[in-house]
C-alpha cells in the first residue's frame, strides 16, 4: 500500500510547487485570478482528492479490497460508504474492477476452471455448445468434472486455476496476483 501513498505525496507536493509558483506571481494565492492555467491544474489536482473524507487508513483498505476482487456494494457496506465513494475511489487510482465467478468446475477433487455462466463458459472451455441443462450435466459427469455453485472473488482463486474472462470468449491460467483479461 506504500505505492499509495507516494502517489499521494506526490500530488500533494506537485499542488505545493504550483501554489509557490502562484504566490511568487501574484504575491499570494488568494490573489491569483481563477483564469490563471497554473491556478486550474491547482483545483483540478486538490478536486481530484481521491475520496472526499476518507482517512487514507480506511482509503487504503478500500484500494486493497478492490484490488482483491470485492464488489462495490460488499466494499460499501463493510466499510460504511456509499457506492459512488468506492467507485470515485477506483477511478481515482485507475484500478479496474475484478469480476465475480459464480461456478467451479472441479476435477479429481481440485479446482480447475472458475466461470461466470454455465453455457457461455462451458462452450468455451470445451469447445461445444451445450443445449440443454441434462446435456451439459451428462458430459460434465462421463469426463469426471463436478460443478459447484459458488461466488469467488478474485483473492480466492488458486494459483494454477483457470478462469474465463468477462467475454466468455477465453480461459485464463492464474500465475500470480495480477488479473488479465
Amino acid at each position: 500500500m506504500n505505492k499509495y501513498r507516494q502517489l499521494e505525496r506526490q500530488q500533494w507536493q506537485e499542488v505545493m510547487h504550483l501554489v509557490h509558483i502562484c504566490e511568487a506571481k501574484y504575491g499570494s494565492i488568494s490573489e491569483t485570478p481563477e483564469k490563471d492555467p497554473t491556478f486550474i491544474k491547482i483545483k483540478k489536482l486538490c478536486g481530484s482528492n481521491k475520496a472526499t473524507g476518507l482517512t487514507i487508513d480506511k482509503l487504503e483498505k478500500i484500494v486493497e479490497a478492490i484490488e482483491a476482487g470485492y464488489t462495490r456494494t460488499y466494499i460499501a457496506r463493510r466499510f460504511h460508504v456509499t457506492g459512488s465513494t468506492v467507485k470515485k475511489v477506483r477511478i481515482a487510482y485507475g484500478l479496474k474492477p475484478k469480476p465475480v465467478w459464480k461456478y467451479i468446475l472441479f476435477k479429481d477433487g481440485k479446482p480447475i476452471y472458475f466461470i461466470k455462466s454455465k453455457r457461455r463458459d462451458l462452450t468455451a472451455i470445451f469447445k461445444r455448445n451445450f443445449y440443454n441443462k441434462k446435456v451439459t450435466e451428462s458430459f460434465l459427469l462421463n469426463n469426471g468434472y463436478k460443478l459447484k455453485v459458488c461466488n469467488t472473488i478474485w483473492q480466492n482463486i488458486p494459483i494454477g486455476a483457470y478462469y474465463v474472462t468477462p467475454d466468455h470468449k477465453k480461459c485464463i491460467q492464474k500465475i500470480d496476483d495480477k488479473y488479465r483479461e
